[in-house]
């Protein structure tokens, strides 16, 4: 069970959204899928290594999960949620390091979300997938130094959980 907090008393989580999307560009450190569909970006500027694990950490880690999401390069879709070929998939996200996150859109009727980077790459953001429920979230967004963290849901809209 997820705990909601505002760390920041009077912060929400639409302003920390908005903390991030004015910090444009951002650099993309590391892109990577995790397990299954997950996608995750490490964006920003370096912080200091993690100490226990000692790998490198960034300002900002965006987690993208429990969504459909495809990655367009140009007009031609490049890769999607369902690749079932995992170097394939990892071959293709490597191509947006390097890159920078320069623009969000989101459409708060259907809430879908475009990240535009430089390079001709958008990854669009779509709850619309098998078995989606409306009340899980379509993405996390780590603060480097902050305890919380920021999700979005179509239920709960932009919220912060401890």
């Amino acid at each position: 069970m997820t705990a909601i907090v505002n760390i920041r008393p009077g912060e929400t989580g639409e302003e920390r959204f908005n903390e991030f999307r004015e910090g444009q560009p951002l650099k993309i450190a590391r892109a990577r899928r995790g397990f299954g569909g997950f996608i995750t970006l490490d964006l920003g500027d370096p912080c200091e290594a993690d100490a226990v694990t000692g790998d490198a950490q960034w300002q900002w880690h965006l987690w993208i999960y429990s969504c459909d999401w495809d990655l367009y390069l140009d007009d031609a879709r490049i890769l999607w949620r369902r690749e079932s070929d995992t170097a394939r998939a990892s071959h293709i996200l490597s191509k947006l390091e390097g890159e920078s996150l320069t623009e969000i859109e989101h459409d708060k009727a259907d809430d879908c979300f475009v990240f535009t980077f430089t390079g001709g790459f958008r990854l669009h953001v779509d709850p619309d997938f098998y078995g989606y429920d409306a009340g899980d979230d379509l993405f996390m967004l780590f603060k480097h130094g902050e305890r919380d963290v920021l999700s979005y849901s179509p239920k709960r809209r932009f919220y912060k959980a401890a």
